[in-house]
């Protein structure tokens, strides 16, 4: 499945008492493709994984959706300040 990370922890919820293989592809979350960045680092099953280089598709009961989600928050505030620059005229923003 593909979805936002809480739609694909929720469904996997579900699935899993019942034994339904479900294969989340977290493809969403990969940045330059190499493993270099280490931006799509994701724990799998205990173990540390990268989406760009492992995957994009795990088995979505051994996700950690919880670390992914919280991860993606991180930048939340330097995001939101260069979205802030751009809308206001102070920093680069180029639009198509």
């Amino acid at each position: 499945m593909i979805g936002p990370p809480i739609m694909m922890k929720f469904t996997c919820k579900v699935t899993e008492p019942y034994k339904i293989p479900t294969y989340a592809s977290l493809n969403t979350i990969m940045v330059d493709g190499t493993g270099m960045c280490g931006a799509c680092r994701v724990t799998v099953g205990g173990r540390t994984r990268f989406v760009c280089v492992d995957g994009p598709e795990f088995d979505g009961h051994q996700v950690d959706f919880d670390e992914m989600m919280a991860r993606q928050r991180q930048y939340l505030p330097e995001e939101k300040l260069a979205k802030d620059r751009c809308q206001s005229g102070r920093g680069a923003c180029h639009t198509v």
